[in-house]
């Protein structure tokens, strides 16, 4: 298995687009919180809001984050997709033909590189975020905070890693991350809660309007677990 993960890791940075794509997740998010909270401190300079005014740091972060994933949704749908597109997918199953061991490796891969790259973007997030708004930002730990956006991006990557697998298309593959972990946002709370993307919302923000936060974290994992499965089964059972 380790051997199997080293040659994962190897593919991955033999690329260029792994790199772009961090480096873009990380503009993303430092940027969208950049707005976010300079939007709130305008208001409060414009008197729309009362002076006393102030915002937890998530609030502006979150989304930022949540958008600023997108780009590593692209590094981890390059471990897989990138290999049935070029067909190197059946020379990997040559040398190790226990398939289940590839997809544990891709996903380990595009895990651990979400973690660390989702890690970077809150850091620095929350360090633009919490200056610009100053004194108006509200209390909160940036450890936690950061933590809770890693281990959210974390997850959406192992779930396009099995989304990759699942559909063997970059287009698919993309779109269906997008939609999972940022579209169903959208849709009427009391429903999209229990989504992959109103889970993620809620385990950030440390809300507990619906469920406890850490319930979010539940439901994301099992909306992985669930996508790792049927990659698994569809994996070992057509051909490469």
């Amino acid at each position: 298995m380790r051997r199997a993960i080293a040659a994962e890791w190897g593919k991955v940075w033999s690329l260029r687009a792994p790199w772009l794509c961090m480096v873009a997740s990380v503009l993303l998010t430092v940027g969208t919180s950049f707005t976010l909270a300079n939007d709130f401190v305008y208001d409060i300079n414009q008197h729309r809001r009362p002076a006393t005014d102030t915002m937890p740091v998530p609030e502006a972060l979150g989304p930022a984050a949540q958008l600023g994933q997108a780009a590593l949704f692209a590094v981890a749908m390059l471990v897989v997709t990138s290999e049935y597109g070029t067909g190197v997918i059946r020379a990997t199953f040559l040398a190790r033909p226990r398939r289940g061991d590839v997809l544990a490796a891709k996903t380990t891969v595009a895990s651990v590189v979400g973690f660390f790259a989702g890690l970077v973007c809150a850091g620095a997030g929350w360090w633009v975020t919490a200056t610009i708004l100053g004194r108006h930002a509200a209390a909160g730990s940036p450890v936690a905070g950061s933590l809770r956006i890693a281990l959210t991006i974390t997850l959406a990557c192992a779930f396009t890693t099995a989304a990759g697998s699942l559909l063997r298309s970059s287009a698919g593959t993309l779109t269906t991350a997008f939609v999972m972990f940022i579209g169903l946002g959208l849709i009427d709370p009391r429903i999209g809660v229990y989504t992959p993307a109103g889970a993620a919302t809620a385990f950030v923000a440390d809300d507990g309007t619906y469920y406890p936060s850490w319930a979010g974290l539940i439901i994301m994992c099992a909306w992985v677990a669930a996508a790792q499965m049927a990659a698994y089964i569809l994996l070992v059972r057509r051909d490469a």
